[in-house]
């Protein structure tokens, strides 16, 4: 199975959890929510022949997260694999970091306490949807985010083009009025009349008519 490199990553991440070489006290200390978003999902790296490092991984983290917890009974070795198989099918669409992420929060309180002990049900029927809330409101609040700047973006790109646009067609009636006053330097009223007319039947010389017009002024009868 080929894997991108930032799939492999994970993987290369996860081989490093179950031989028992990574530091995870450490990158706990550095996850937040916003950086789970460029991870690759579980479904997508523990698949095929990796599947098995994807079951020993989250079990590794299930044990250590269930025996943070102070309570004097303690699950055995089915109950452990059954939120294994619980937590990978949960965070199939998530990835490796928002599993260690949920079971920090989960212990320190943030999702609520419990007094009776951890199993799939707290886990998954109470806390876990409470993780996906935050991070369905933080992917919303980047996506607005990101959309006011595109909008941003474009109001500036559209100020610039208008500029340009006004400056351009500041010269260019400049130069039809540099023009204008050329052509009709020994024009007498009558030609006057006839060139409007005729201006007046161009569309691209109608929109500076009034310069032409303003000649009327100027020359005599």
């Amino acid at each position: 199975m080929l894997l991108t490199p930032i799939q492999q990553s994970s993987l290369d991440f996860a081989k490093k959890i179950v031989a028992g070489n990574a530091n995870i006290a450490m990158l706990e200390l550095d996850l937040t929510i916003q950086k789970t978003f460029s991870k690759p999902t579980i479904r997508s790296v523990f698949r095929g022949e990796t599947g098995q490092i994807g079951f020993s991984v989250v079990k590794v983290l299930v044990t250590r997260f269930i025996g943070s917890f102070g309570f004097s009974t303690k699950l055995d070795d089915a109950q452990l694999e059954t939120i294994t198989v619980d937590t990978l099918e949960n965070f199939a669409y998530e990835s490796l970091e928002d599993i260690l992420l949920f079971f920090k929060m989960a212990r320190s309180g943030k999702f609520g306490t419990t007094n009776r002990g951890v199993d799939s049900n707290l886990i998954y029927g109470e806390w876990f949807p409470k993780y996906l809330s935050k991070k369905a409101e933080l992917r919303e609040n980047n996506y607005n985010k990101e959309k006011g700047e595109i909008a941003r973006k474009q109001a500036t790109d559209d100020d610039v083009r208008a500029t340009y646009k006004k400056i351009n067609q500041k010269n260019l009636t400049k130069k039809v009025q540099i023009y204008v006053d050329q052509i009709t330097k020994n024009m007498d009223r009558q030609l006057l009349e006839d060139m409007i007319i005729d201006w007046e039947k161009d569309p691209k010389r109608k929109p500076y008519i009034q310069i032409l017009k303003a000649k009327r002024k100027l020359l005599k009868q």
